[in-house]
Protein backbone atom coordinates (compact mmCIF):
# COMPACT_ATOMS: atom_id res chain seq x y z
CA UNK A 1 0.00 0.00 0.00
CA UNK A 2 2.71 2.67 1.08
CA UNK A 3 4.61 1.84 -2.53
CA UNK A 4 1.19 2.77 -4.08
CA UNK A 5 0.47 6.06 -1.70
CA UNK A 6 4.45 7.15 -3.25
CA UNK A 7 3.27 6.54 -7.18
CA UNK A 8 -0.09 8.86 -6.18
CA UNK A 9 2.14 11.42 -5.05
CA UNK A 10 4.46 11.24 -7.59
CA UNK A 11 1.74 11.40 -10.50
CA UNK A 12 0.30 14.60 -8.24
CA UNK A 13 3.72 16.09 -8.04
CA UNK A 14 4.84 16.04 -11.56
CA UNK A 15 2.49 18.64 -13.18
CA UNK A 16 3.10 20.54 -10.45
CA UNK A 17 7.18 20.80 -11.15
CA UNK A 18 6.23 21.37 -14.63
CA UNK A 19 4.34 24.13 -14.12
CA UNK A 20 6.98 25.48 -11.73
CA UNK A 21 9.53 24.76 -14.36
CA UNK A 22 7.50 26.38 -17.27
CA UNK A 23 6.90 29.17 -15.02
CA UNK A 24 10.78 29.70 -14.98
CA UNK A 25 11.85 28.53 -18.66
CA UNK A 26 9.01 30.94 -20.41
CA UNK A 27 9.56 33.75 -18.29
CA UNK A 28 11.69 36.26 -20.81
CA UNK A 29 11.01 39.54 -18.17
CA UNK A 30 13.37 41.98 -17.85
CA UNK A 31 13.92 41.21 -13.90
CA UNK A 32 14.62 37.39 -15.15
CA UNK A 33 17.14 37.85 -17.98
CA UNK A 34 18.89 40.74 -16.13
CA UNK A 35 22.22 39.97 -14.79
CA UNK A 36 25.87 39.43 -15.70
CA UNK A 37 26.87 38.12 -18.58
CA UNK A 38 30.35 36.56 -19.75
CA UNK A 39 32.36 35.76 -23.31
CA UNK A 40 35.27 34.58 -23.26
CA UNK A 41 36.38 34.60 -26.69
CA UNK A 42 40.38 34.48 -28.24
CA UNK A 43 42.76 36.97 -27.13
CA UNK A 44 39.42 39.05 -26.40
CA UNK A 45 36.67 38.83 -22.69
CA UNK A 46 33.42 40.86 -22.48
CA UNK A 47 31.52 41.15 -19.02
CA UNK A 48 28.14 42.50 -19.72
CA UNK A 49 25.72 43.66 -17.11
CA UNK A 50 21.80 43.80 -17.60
CA UNK A 51 20.07 45.57 -15.34
CA UNK A 52 16.16 45.27 -14.95
CA UNK A 53 16.02 49.04 -15.91
CA UNK A 54 16.82 48.45 -19.14
CA UNK A 55 20.29 49.83 -19.22
CA UNK A 56 24.02 48.42 -19.51
CA UNK A 57 27.31 48.66 -18.72
CA UNK A 58 29.61 46.44 -20.34
CA UNK A 59 33.62 45.77 -20.28
CA UNK A 60 35.48 44.60 -22.63
CA UNK A 61 39.00 43.64 -23.26
CA UNK A 62 40.45 43.15 -26.62
CA UNK A 63 44.45 43.02 -27.40
CA UNK A 64 45.27 44.28 -23.52
CA UNK A 65 43.05 47.10 -23.60
CA UNK A 66 39.63 47.36 -21.87
CA UNK A 67 37.22 49.65 -22.87
CA UNK A 68 34.34 50.39 -20.80
CA UNK A 69 30.22 51.04 -21.78
CA UNK A 70 26.94 52.07 -20.76
CA UNK A 71 23.89 52.09 -22.76
CA UNK A 72 19.94 50.92 -22.92
CA UNK A 73 18.78 47.59 -24.02
CA UNK A 74 15.51 46.68 -24.79
CA UNK A 75 13.21 42.85 -25.77
CA UNK A 76 11.71 42.90 -29.33
CA UNK A 77 9.05 39.84 -29.69
CA UNK A 78 9.37 37.27 -27.06
CA UNK A 79 13.32 36.72 -26.81
CA UNK A 80 15.12 38.99 -29.21
CA UNK A 81 17.27 42.41 -27.54
CA UNK A 82 18.56 45.22 -29.10
CA UNK A 83 21.03 47.61 -27.67
CA UNK A 84 21.35 51.42 -27.99
CA UNK A 85 24.90 52.26 -30.19
CA UNK A 86 26.97 52.98 -26.77
CA UNK A 87 27.20 48.80 -27.12
CA UNK A 88 30.63 47.59 -27.96
CA UNK A 89 31.14 45.48 -31.00
CA UNK A 90 32.47 41.50 -30.36
CA UNK A 91 34.80 39.98 -32.92
CA UNK A 92 32.68 38.15 -35.22
CA UNK A 93 29.65 40.18 -34.31
CA UNK A 94 27.23 41.82 -37.29
CA UNK A 95 25.19 44.81 -36.62
CA UNK A 96 22.12 45.97 -37.83
CA UNK A 97 21.27 48.87 -40.25
CA UNK A 98 21.73 50.84 -37.55
CA UNK A 99 25.12 50.50 -36.29
CA UNK A 100 23.39 48.86 -33.21
CA UNK A 101 24.26 45.52 -31.60
CA UNK A 102 20.95 42.94 -31.71
CA UNK A 103 20.53 39.34 -30.69
CA UNK A 104 18.43 36.86 -28.95
CA UNK A 105 18.03 35.18 -25.52
CA UNK A 106 17.65 31.46 -25.27
CA UNK A 107 17.28 29.35 -21.93
CA UNK A 108 19.11 26.35 -21.82
CA UNK A 109 17.04 23.08 -20.29
CA UNK A 110 14.85 26.71 -19.80
CA UNK A 111 16.68 27.49 -16.76
CA UNK A 112 20.08 29.19 -18.08
CA UNK A 113 20.27 31.67 -20.01
CA UNK A 114 22.32 32.68 -22.89
CA UNK A 115 22.68 35.53 -25.37
CA UNK A 116 23.72 34.85 -28.90
CA UNK A 117 25.08 38.28 -30.47
CA UNK A 118 24.33 38.29 -34.57
CA UNK A 119 24.86 36.35 -36.73
CA UNK A 120 22.83 33.41 -35.65
CA UNK A 121 24.42 31.02 -36.07
CA UNK A 122 27.74 31.71 -35.44
CA UNK A 123 27.62 35.09 -33.57
CA UNK A 124 29.31 35.66 -30.08
CA UNK A 125 27.68 33.60 -27.24
CA UNK A 126 27.50 35.24 -23.56
CA UNK A 127 26.33 32.74 -20.88
CA UNK A 128 24.80 34.07 -17.43
CA UNK A 129 26.78 33.59 -14.19
CA UNK A 130 24.62 32.27 -11.76
CA UNK A 131 26.48 32.93 -8.82
CA UNK A 132 28.89 36.36 -8.16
Amino acid sequence: MKGFQLAICGVLLLPVAFCLWWMVASDYDYAALAGTYVFDGKEETCTLYLRSDRTFVQELSQAGETRRSQGHWHRSGEAGVDFSSEFLRLSGEEMNGRGEAYGWFQKVLGLFPTLDLAPSPGGPRLHKRLFH
